[in-house]
């Protein structure tokens, strides 16, 4: 060999043959679909609010109560819409720190930890009213704080490990 072969060059280099996706890539691609997950619960949650829908509700079964709450709103806006913006921001972010010229940036994976932190502070903020205030569940809204404690957790590894 002449040492011409992408894997064999990657081999000297790094002493270890390349296998698949690093963990960085695996942690990337993990907050975009984490992020898509997110975006699709709160578009959802956003189409039906703005067309004036309610949401379908399965498991705890409070999820038009909550919708209907003086809590879903900000500034004028169902905290939906802003979750999906957070959401897509998140998944903008994490298609840039896969891209080979910005995956070494970190200010993007600051700017993504701290996104992903304030929708966590913000989701945990929510789920309090809906267990102390409101006393109901919304099964969408409680997927979305799962997603977004995932996702500051994939963010906050990316940013401390890499």
């Amino acid at each position: 060999m002449t040492g011409t072969s992408g894997n064999f060059s990657a081999k000297v280099k790094t002493g270890r043959p390349v296998t698949g996706p690093s963990a960085g890539n695996r942690l990337g691609l993990a907050q975009v679909g984490l992020a898509l997950a997110g975006a699709s619960v709160a578009g959802y949650l956003s189409w039906t609010r703005l067309a004036g829908g309610t949401p379908v509700c399965v498991g705890f079964g409070g999820c038009d109560f909550v919708d209907a709450s003086r809590f879903s709103e900000l500034l004028d806006l169902p905290v939906a819409v802003w979750g999906l913006g957070v959401y897509l921001a998140l998944a903008a972010l994490g298609i840039a720190g896969l891209t080979p010229g910005l995956r070494e940036a970190v200010w993007i994976r600051v700017a993504a930890f701290g996104l992903a932190l304030a929708g966590w502070l913000f989701s945990m903020y929510l789920t309090g009213i809906e267990a102390f205030v409101l006393q109901a569940w919304c099964v969408w809204c409680v997927s979305s704080a799962v997603i977004i404690s995932l996702l500051m957790a994939v963010c906050g590894v990316r940013l401390f490990r890499e």
